[in-house]
Formats: C-alpha cells, sequence, structure tokens
C-alpha cells in the first residue's frame, strides 16, 4: 500500500501476513466493520479515502486495546506501523492505494 507523500515520493507500507491471521480475528465483528470491509476487499486493490484511513485507524487502536486486555499474543509493531500510517494518510487527507501481488 502507499499513498503520496509529497511531489516525489510514497509512503509506503504492507501486511505481513501473521497481522491478516490477526486481523481476522475481528473479521464480522460489528465494532471493527471497516476492518472487516478491508479484509474482504484487500487482494482486490482498493482506494482507501482519507475518511476511511481514519476509521481503519481508530479501528485498528481498538483492536489492538482489545487484544492486550486479553492478554493475547499478536504482532504489536506491525499493527502499531500499519494504525500510525492509516493515520497519516488520512492527517494528509492522501487516498491510500493498494496493490496486490
Amino acid at each position: 500500500m502507499y499513498y503520496k507523500s509529497g511531489l516525489m515520493r510514497k509512503a509506503r507500507c504492507q501486511i505481513p501476513d501473521d497481522l491478516v491471521s490477526t486481523l481476522y480475528q475481528v473479521h464480522d465483528n460489528a465494532q471493527f466493520p471497516q476492518l472487516t470491509w478491508l479484509i474482504d476487499n484487500l487482494y482486490e486493490s482498493p482506494q482507501i479515502s482519507p475518511d476511511i484511513a481514519k476509521a481503519l485507524a481508530d479501528e485498528m487502536l481498538a483492536v489492538e486495546r482489545l487484544i492486550l486486555s486479553l492478554h493475547l499474543p499478536f504482532p504489536m509493531l506491525p499493527l502499531q506501523k500499519l494504525q500510525t500510517f492509516f493515520l497519516a494518510a488520512a492527517n494528509k487527507n492522501e487516498v491510500v492505494h493498494t496493490v496486490s501481488d
């Protein structure tokens, strides 16, 4: 995934496989509609608008808090990096472009 970060630069981020499996734990949970949408559409190369990116960042923070409260292991650093990526895109009002391999 990437968003434009300046005239010639792109900020990039990817979702590692272990994080995808973590995100599947909240799939179809009514509290996480944007994460469910992301999981369902990730491999179809969707574009993510700034408002959806902000909602994703907020939901990722809620997922982190939920998993921490349950004392379950999860890939914390990749989740935090992804949350920061979406929040930065939203704050810069940039569309996130996804590219599936």
